[in-house]
């Protein structure tokens, strides 16, 4: 190459290469040096491999088709510091027409920007370029068995990393396989993967869905034309990390539930109620379905609830800030008449009030959404709640119990703490000083989140009794959480055995004063039932009899709002493994 084409070959490249340069410097979600070292170099991998295979100039016009994902990526990175997710190209394929223009108008003059270096990209290539190789074909080869050599490995160390985590760990991951998720972060990988998984879990979702179009629970609201003129709205609100001992309404003796506390009266809350897992991939699908751990795949054979409720003739919403990848999840949404999922903007705080405003749009907006200000309504909010990182779940004035994490690197902290096979079962006396302030850090962040939870429930109560329906909220925990509670030292949720601050979880009916009236039999049978021992397995039928609905298969005795509810002394739920397993409930 003479100098001119040196000088353009280089700047070519550089343009290829701006998205990755850019993540390389300012993408949050490369967490580590490692990560982004390894980002960087499967940036360079794949370019090189093109020019291991093609003459430059063919390479760049090839590597063109690039050039739209490159913008996707750029403008991801800008408006979210981080590399294109999953959830971001999902809102790309499936969002309406206005929201995906209202996305990019935010950033459009780096789009029109980068349409004209689109065009003078074309110019150069054309004009300055030769259609030669970049090297003697032994060197190419050499070259492309080198990066073939690490990509394969690089895919062997991914396929490597732990689905689950067994067991507390001082560095929060797998150090061994925790760089390499550099690689699939890196445009235009993550781009290619995220659409690939996407089309494969619509796929799957038809196939699914095409299997069950003609399955019917043959559910119907009872007294279909005494209540159409002000049909109910039936609630589910689906917590996540949510522990039942840390709520105040529950006996806690700190101010976590201060709102709750005082609808106390309005409240029926359960104190014997158990998750049968410790991750919301396994416990919400369980808790929608009628699978039980004796009949595990059901859910996979059998529509939902909402399903349930849908052909009854409820209108049904899915709103989630969350799970979006989840089949079984997806699939639900899919069926409803309404589906939102809230991403996260960059513009501030992640945190579940965000659903707030699609729930205010569907039970407000007559013009938009008749459907839900007219007839029976079934909504799903399926939130963040208390998942770690806690002090990513609440606003600043929510602190109210401090030192919490935000400011404090806990990672750090942890550093100076030895740790052996055990994980922190064996600690130094000298390193206990140092546990005990990281406990107490984490347990006042995570009691700040179910503040603002409680917050957030108020919020969603609030706008239920604005519309002026009769109205039942039910709260449920998917799961629970370890807060490093006792000797075995155990942190987060996933565990391989569990503990019972994994499966005791929260579940609590809220009912405005027109449902009370008309339902007086269930208020007073979910008064009696509040202190026997169940499990979320009640929840498909509950939720059934709660909205009027029955069924020939309801199940009387996991009904929590009928006196036929049945109370166990035995509970059986999942291990890390998805081995059926007694619970620890004692």
């Amino acid at each position: 190459m003479n100098k001119r084409e040196k000088i353009v070959f280089t700047a070519l490249l550089i343009f290829l290469l701006l998205p990755n340069i850019l993540g390389t410097f300012i993408a949050t979600d490369l967490l580590t040096i490692g990560q982004r070292i390894l980002y960087f170099i499967t940036s360079l991998s794949i370019y090189a491999l093109g020019l291991c295979i093609f003459k430059r100039k063919t390479f760049f016009y090839v590597f063109s088709a690039w050039f739209l994902l490159s913008a996707i990526e750029i403008v991801h990175l800008l408006i979210y510091q981080a590399t294109t997710s999953m959830l971001f190209i999902f809102t790309c394929i499936k969002s309406e027409k206005g929201e995906f223009w209202e996305l990019f108008s935010t950033y459009f003059p780096v789009v029109i920007l980068f349409f004209i270096l689109w065009g003078i990209y074309y110019y150069l290539n054309h004009r300055f370029i030769k259609n030669a190789y970049i090297a003697p074909r032994a060197w190419r080869m050499s070259a492309m068995g080198t990066i073939i050599a690490f990509f394969t490995f690089a895919i062997i160390m991914l396929g490597l990393r732990p689905k689950f985590r067994n067991i507390f760990s001082v560095r929060e991951r797998d150090e061994r396989t925790a760089a390499w998720v550099g690689c699939e972060k890196a445009c235009p990988v993550n781009m290619v993967l995220g659409t690939y998984h996407i089309v494969s879990l619509a796929l799957e979702i038809k196939h699914n869905e095409e299997a069950l179009a003609n399955f019917r629970f043959d559910t119907q609201i009872k007294n279909l034309k005494s209540k159409i003129s002000n049909p109910p709205i039936v609630l589910l609100l689906v917590g996540e990390t949510s522990r039942y001992d840390h709520w105040q309404l529950n006996g806690y003796d700190r101010p976590t539930s201060p709102r709750l506390m005082a609808r106390q009266e309005e409240i029926i809350s359960f104190d014997s109620v158990f998750t049968i897992g410790n991750l919301t991939t396994v416990c919400v699908p369980y808790m929608l379905s009628r699978a039980t751990p004796e009949n595990p795949r059901l859910y996979y054979h059998e529509p939902s609830v909402v399903d349930a409720f849908h052909e009854a003739g409820y209108h049904t919403a899915w709103i989630a800030d969350q799970s979006f990848n989840n089949e079984f999840l997806m699939r639900i949404a899919n069926g409803c008449d309404y589906a939102k999922y809230v991403t996260d903007d960059g513009q501030g705080d992640f945190i579940d009030s965000l659903l707030l405003i699609p729930l205010h749009q569907i039970l407000t907006n007559t013009d938009k959404y008749s459907l839900f200000t007219n007839n029976y309504s079934f909504i799903v909010l399926h939130s963040l709640g208390c998942h770690f990182k806690y002090s990513e779940r609440y606003p600043d004035n929510f602190q109210l119990f401090t030192p919490d994490m935000k400011g404090i690197n806990v990672r750090e902290m942890l550093r100076r703490v030895d740790e052996d096979a055990e994980g922190l079962a064996r600690l130094r006396p000298e390193n206990m000083a140092v546990v005990k302030n990281l406990k107490t850090i984490l347990v006042n962040s995570y009691d700040n989140a179910i503040l603002y939870t409680d917050y957030f429930i108020d919020c969603v109560i609030r706008e239920l009794e604005a519309t002026g329906r009769p109205a039942v909220l039910v709260y449920v925990g998917d799961h629970g959480e370890n807060l490093l509670d006792d000797e075995r030292y155990m942190f987060l949720h996933g565990t391989f055995a569990g503990s019972k601050y994994e499966y005791h979880v929260p579940l609590f009916v809220w009912t405005s004063q027109s449902y009370r009236e008309q339902h007086s039999q269930q208020i007073e049978a979910m008064m009696n039932n509040t202190r026997k021992c169940t499990s979320t397995m009640t929840l498909f039928h509950s939720l059934l009899d709660l909205g009027d609905i029955s069924y020939p298969q309801l199940d009387s005795t996991l009904l929590f709002s009928q006196p036929t509810l049945q109370s166990q002394s035995t509970i059986y739920g999942f291990d890390a493994n998805m081995i059926r397993v007694p619970l620890p409930i004692k």
